[in-house]
């Protein structure tokens, strides 16, 4: 599993803290996390999980606006995103470092700057290889916006362009809801003018963007440690799913260290070796089920399970439904 492909925990938290203001019961979410309210959360969860998640969320809505309003709530929160642009000296030189530690924390989201005639185009895209859902893009794409309207101030509705693949009405809906004009395009992508790209900021604090630019790198830094120690020990522990040996010694030989220091390493990354292998046979499954010519006894067997029984009840939790509906799902979203 690519280790870049995970999502901050605290951006979680604040989704699920949103939603659940909203009236949305949010008891099913934990179960499509892998995770349980009362324990200690990991450091990030698996964008694909959030995936689910944001499925769920949208059938339990009827507000067509709701990934913009969550966008919105993004962007009033202390994130690092906000916080490096208020105090940069102008767009051009907080938004690209912003936007580094963004698409780490996000994982599944890239947000791309690309200069353009008269005007900088910044682009939400998703991580290769990872489809996501145009609620999520126009989520992230709403969260930027109002960013840059809270940095530019007045001007914002003259400097700023929001272009998304969407619908009329959602377009209306969408002018309605922001300040900069909404129009219909072929990417999510917000255009900023190039006088506003480098307008200098008259809240700039030079000192404090050094500051917070230092704290977050400390913070990526260590984010990325994280990740390749955990993207191996995945890797191990598929391969040893694989050859049906899964055992703790197992992993710890691979690593060439003690089950003790396995552990507490485990314990470092915030998860526990059951999580872990859960994880594993999830992420192996569910590439293992888009092969239709594979039966699904023979997934289960391949991903550890003596009984398919065990298997169907382990991919009800992981996605809220049976194997064979997933399975028809995906063939039905195919054609």
């Amino acid at each position: 599993m690519s280790p870049t492909v995970q999502v901050d925990i605290v951006l979680v938290q604040h989704l699920l803290s949103f939603w659940d203001s909203q009236g949305i019961d949010i008891t099913p979410v934990w179960s499509l996390l892998g995770m349980a309210p009362a324990q200690p959360m990991p450091p990030w969860v698996n964008a694909e999980k959030l995936k689910l998640v944001h499925q769920y969320i949208a059938s339990q809505s009827s507000d067509r606006l709701l990934p913009a309003r969550t966008g919105r709530y993004l962007a009033q929160r202390d994130l690092p995103l906000g916080r490096l642009l208020k105090y940069s000296e102008n767009l051009s030189q907080g938004l690209p470092a912003a936007l580094r530690f963004m698409n780490s924390s996000l994982g599944s989201i890239h947000f791309v700057i690309r200069a353009a005639e008269h005007k900088v185009v910044v682009r939400a895209e998703p991580h290769p290889g990872m489809p996501l859902l145009p609620d999520q893009l126009l989520q992230a794409l709403v969260a930027l916006t109002e960013v840059c309207c809270g940095v530019l101030g007045g001007s914002a509705g003259h400097d700023l362009t929001v272009c998304a693949p969407l619908e009329s009405p959602l377009i209306d809906d969408l002018n309605d809801f922001l300040t900069p004009l909404v129009m219909p395009g072929e990417h999510y992508a917000l255009d900023i003018s190039a006088a506003a790209w480098q307008r200098l900021n008259p809240r700039q604090q030079p000192v404090m963007y050094v500051s917070l630019l230092r704290d977050f790198d400390r913070h990526a830094e260590k984010l990325d440690e994280q990740l390749r120690l955990y993207s191996e020990l995945q890797r191990i522990l598929q391969g040893c799913l694989l050859k049906r040996r899964i055992s703790q010694e197992d992993v710890a030989a691979q690593l060439n260290i003690s089950v003790r220091n396995l552990q507490r390493r485990l314990k470092a990354l915030g998860t526990t070796y059951q999580a872990l292998l859960d994880e594993s046979r999830q992420d192996i499954a569910m590439r293992l089920i888009r092969d239709e010519s594979l039966p699904l006894y023979e997934i289960a067997f391949m991903v550890g399970y003596a009984e398919p029984s065990a298997f169907y009840k382990a991919f009800k939790r992981w996605t809220d439904a049976t194997p064979g509906d997933y399975r028809q799902a995906l063939s039905a979203e195919t054609n």
